[in-house]
């Protein structure tokens, strides 16, 4: 039997401060008395992010040259609006997101995105739309209130590990990088 490395599941993502996670906290708790979510199943509020970058399973090996990599990203900070909803109906997800994405940040996702593609050789990037999952197995709610905007101030970056547990996933932010 040969030893196999050791692998972690990673992603990077935006992670909320305290104070922008109390306001998806509560936006989350006025949102579970529509219909369409009254059943759904709301996303832990310590799991609240935004993922830029989905790695999956990754060695210690890849991991540390990602970490060197990533630390030579430099991008500039920016103001994200959260200002929209939406719903994807095949895995029943029930997500806020921006109507316009600033350039900042898209310059971040393209240089993480480097760093990753130079780390995975079978990396396949999505497209990138910043959105924030509240709810699971949702219904199509239809109808949604209307919610005052959240303006994000997006300072920092993470490396996240994620752990699946019978009971649902366990974050984990590994390291985080500031924006100028």
């Amino acid at each position: 039997m040969t030893d196999r490395p050791q692998r972690r599941r990673l992603f990077l993502a935006l992670w909320p401060d305290d104070h922008i996670r109390r306001q998806f906290a509560d936006l989350q708790k006025n949102l579970a008395r529509n219909p369409g979510l009254k059943q759904a199943r709301a996303v832990p509020v310590a799991n609240l992010h935004i993922t830029t970058h989905f790695l999956g399973a990754v060695t210690e090996e890849v991991h540390a040259q990602l970490e060197a990599l990533l630390s030579e990203v430099r991008a500039q900070s920016c103001t994200l609006v959260i200002d929209r909803w939406g719903y994807f109906p095949r895995p029943k997800v029930f997500w806020l997101g921006a109507s316009a994405t600033p350039e900042a940040l898209s310059e971040l996702v393209e240089q993480t995105r480097t760093c990753v593609q130079a780390c995975l050789e079978d990396y396949q990037p999505r497209r990138f739309v910043p959105h924030l999952t509240l709810f699971r197995k949702a219904r199509h709610p239809r109808e949604v209130e209307d919610f005052q905007p959240i303006e994000w101030r997006i300072d920092r970056y993470a490396l996240v590990e994620s752990v699946t547990h019978p009971e649902g996933p366990e974050y984990t932010v590994l390291r985080e990088w500031a924006l100028e």
